[in-house]
């Protein structure tokens, strides 16, 4: 019984990180298709959401934070700024306990300041300031920002888990291993319900982390 858990929680773990890093890899590549027509924005878009796809140890949105950086040195300012809100953006969203490519993060802000600063269709910073204390405004704008919810980090990380671990029950205990034997429809609608509720604690956790 502990052989065929463990095998059902691997194959819905397998499944559901499958589909993350496949979909990462689908944003990307739509992001190198749309760069090399000659489409800076979408490529963005697209680079952008591959980020949002992160998982530890996968090289995607790494790569797409790069290219971003790269866009954003070979555009115009207006362009520029939005590769780079791109990737700040992307990076800050996938934080729990820790930032994920805090460089990347770091190089992005860094060549904000400059274009925030020489933007002249806003008042802010306050064009009558020196330009050191403009250029601190915008750093400690830029530094500002909340982190996530311990609690509710935690909540979506328990929820996950019993997402993958009542589907999985639902396989093990209500699918029989023979062509014979029933399905037992009782296991797996009950397993199936505290599966839900596992999604819906996840989806709470990120909505709200």
């Amino acid at each position: 019984m502990a052989r065929r858990i463990g095998i059902a929680l691997a194959l819905c773990a397998v499944v559901v990180l499958l589909r993350v890093s496949l979909s990462a890899m689908s944003e990307s590549r739509q992001g190198a298709s749309f760069e090399e027509a000659g489409n800076v924005h979408e490529a963005c878009v697209h680079y952008g959401r591959s980020i949002h796809m992160y998982l530890p140890l996968s090289p995607v949105p790494k790569r797409s934070g790069e290219r971003l950086l790269a866009l954003a040195d070979a555009a115009e300012p207006r362009i520029a700024r939005f590769c780079l809100e791109e990737l700040r953006s992307g990076l800050l969203s996938i934080r729990s306990m820790w930032q994920p490519h805090p460089d990347l993060l770091q190089q992005a802000e860094d060549r904000m300041v400059p274009l925030m600063l020489a933007d002249e269709r806003g008042a802010w910073p306050d064009p009558a300031l020196p330009g050191s204390e403009r250029e601190a405004v915008v750093r400690a704008a830029l530094a500002e920002r909340e982190d996530p919810a311990v609690g509710w980090v935690l909540v979506m990380g328990l929820g996950w888990f019993v997402w993958l671990g009542g589907a999985a029950m639902g396989i093990v205990q209500g699918i029989p291993t023979t062509a014979a034997a029933p399905i037992k429809w009782g296991m797996v609608i009950r397993w199936g319900v505290i599966s839900a509720v596992g999604y819906v604690l996840w989806l709470a956790g990120v909505a709200f982390a």
